[in-house]
Order: structure tokens, then sequence, then C-alpha cells
């Protein structure tokens, strides 16, 4: 494998990297509970994530009553709304086909909130985090402090060799003939060659100060795609205007698509208990139930006046008394 191809293969796991990463965030919104274990929820997930729908159904090739999912394709005459079948084949088992839940109640479909669409947000952002992580890596590589001195001949370039090799290795001298470092030093202490023509600097240390922007536009990015999913991420200080509303304002638009999610979801798990004759249900994460709590949790009452309770006045002379006591004995 050469270079050319070894950077292709590095950017390209580095893609894939990615976008499991990104597709295992994504699959762990919901959790699932009372399903067979002829339906994993990972993998339900996963269809709904790269295909936008997944079929609930019987293998008519197994001859019998296990349930399972599959991806699959509409297929039959459309009625301006869906399709009327969908076909899906279960690897290495047979294919589930039929028609839609509430016609011959055949198989269920689930579906996302549009009719099989799939989560098309996951690769680009997986892309865009690759080609970020390439520019770091050229940011850095360019960043390094390496000079490549000229060489006129090959002694020069033989005791240019020794005294780099001497300060990579902390030695505190270098040995060379008298008459190499002495050219070498007049060129550049007389002034009669300028330090640019002695060293080819294809680096720039300074060039490492941008790194900041690059890190800052993969926070923004991956904001970008987790509040999608109902995750605030707050990826910048608190200016000091702004009040607590003013940073989570925007906070509703990323409950969104979770909430329509969800929904979605139910309507399916009802429907495959009611034909299956299960007792499944779907229900957020435990991160994302908190924040769902929170968000729609009641203010709690502000209070614009502090009660404060009068104590007896036996009991304030009585104090006042001790302190006075308290400061003779002091004094």
């Amino acid at each position: 494998m050469n270079n050319k191809q070894l950077l292709k293969f590095k950017n390209s796991n580095n893609y894939l990297r990615h976008l499991v990463n990104l597709m295992s965030l994504n699959c762990n919104q919901f959790i699932y509970e009372g399903l067979p274990d002829t339906i994993p929820p990972e993998f339900l997930e996963f269809y709904l994530s790269i295909n936008g729908s997944v079929a609930f159904g019987k293998v008519k090739e197994l001859n019998n009553d296990d349930i399972y999912i599959a991806t699959g394709s509409y297929n039959g005459n459309y009625n301006g709304y869906l399709p009327e079948e969908y076909t899906a084949c279960v690897t290495g088992l047979g294919e589930i086909t039929g028609k839609w839940y509430g016609d011959k109640k055949s198989i269920v479909v689930g579906k996302n909130n549009i009719q099989g669409s799939p989560e098309f947000d996951i690769p680009f952002t997986a892309e865009v985090l690759s080609q970020i992580d390439i520019s770091e890596r050229s940011n850095v590589t360019f960043s390094r402090m390496a000079r490549l001195p000229y060489a006129d001949d090959d002694k020069q370039k033989t005791a240019i060799e020794s005294a780099i090799k001497s300060i990579i290795q902390g030695d505190p001298f270098a040995v060379a003939t008298r008459g190499d470092i002495k050219q070498i030093f007049e060129e550049f202490l007389d002034g009669r060659t300028a330090e640019g023509e002695k060293f080819l600097d294809l680096v720039d240390p300074d060039k490492i100060n941008g790194l900041q922007y690059l890190n800052q536009y993969h926070d923004n990015i991956m904001k970008r795609f987790l509040a999608r999913r109902g995750y605030m991420v707050q990826t910048t200080s608190k200016l000091a205007q702004q009040t607590n509303a003013e940073i989570h304002g925007s906070d509703s638009y990323a409950l969104l698509y979770p909430l329509e999610q969800l929904r979605q979801r139910e309507k399916m798990i009802k429907e495959v208990n009611s034909l299956f004759g299960l007792s499944a249900s779907v229900r957020f994460n435990d991160i994302l139930a908190k924040v769902f709590k929170d968000y729609f949790a009641e203010p709690e009452e502000t209070k614009t006046e502090e009660k404060t309770e009068e104590s007896p006045e036996g009991e304030t002379e009585e104090t006042t008394t001790e302190e006075v006591k308290d400061d003779d004995e002091n004094n």
C-alpha cells in the first residue's frame, strides 16, 4: 500500500468512525420494552435510521409464529398517500411481504414522521466532521517547528546533519571541520546572506492558532446534530449580558423532532401490540426523559418579599441580656 492509498484508507476509516458514533447516538434515543427476542431494539432503530421505515411480520419461509423486522421497499398501486404493499427481506431467513396494517392485517410498517424518510443528517454530519479532522491534521502538520537548511555541498550537508542530530539528542556540542563551520556561520553573521535564503520554510508555527476555530466549528456541527435529537448542548461561554432564559430560548426547537419521533413510535408499537398480541412499549431514554421533564415542569414561584417572624419580647430581652454579659466578660 503506497502513501496515497494509505491516506485514502485513513480518510475513509475516519469517516466510518464518525458515521458509527453518530448512528450509535441516534439509535439510543428510545428504550423499548416487551418486544420478543426476535426483534432486537437496536436493529429496530437502526433500520428506521437508514431506511425511514421497517416492516414487522412473519417470514413465510419459516412457517412459524415468530415476528421479525426488516427494511424493505414499497410496492403496489399508490393511493395518493401511500402504496398498498410493503416487501422486506430478512437476511438469510426469507421475506416479509403483505398489505399495510388495517387492510388484511398482514404486516405493520413503522415510520419516521416523514413517510419513509431516513436520517439524512447522519452521513452528512459524518462527512463534515471527517473533513474537519483532515483540516486539523494538516494544520498540525504544517505548524510544526521544522526548518530545512540548504547545503552548498556534501561537506556542509554532513556538518548540518551532525549539528541537528546533536540538538535532537541533547548533546551540548557538535564537531565539524573549522572551514565548514566558518563558512556556514560567516554567511549569517556578516549579513551577506539573508536567513531566508539558507532555509526552506514549508511550515508556519503561527498557523496552530487556527485550531481553535476548527475546534469551535466541530463543536457547532455536533451541537446542531444533537439539538435535532433533543440534547441541548452549550458550546460557547455565557456572555455577561445574556440571561439563562435567553440562552435556552431556542430549546423548544430541539424538542419538536424528538416528540414527533416518539409519537410515531408509540403509534407503531400500539399497532404491533394490536396485531400480534404483544405488550410492548417505547419511551425516551433517561437523559431525554429528564430534559423533557425539566422543560415542561411548572416554574417555581418567586418570592418578592421575605416574611420574617418576630420573636417574642421575652426572648429578645433574654438574648440581649446574654449578649451584654458576654461583652462584659470579654472586656
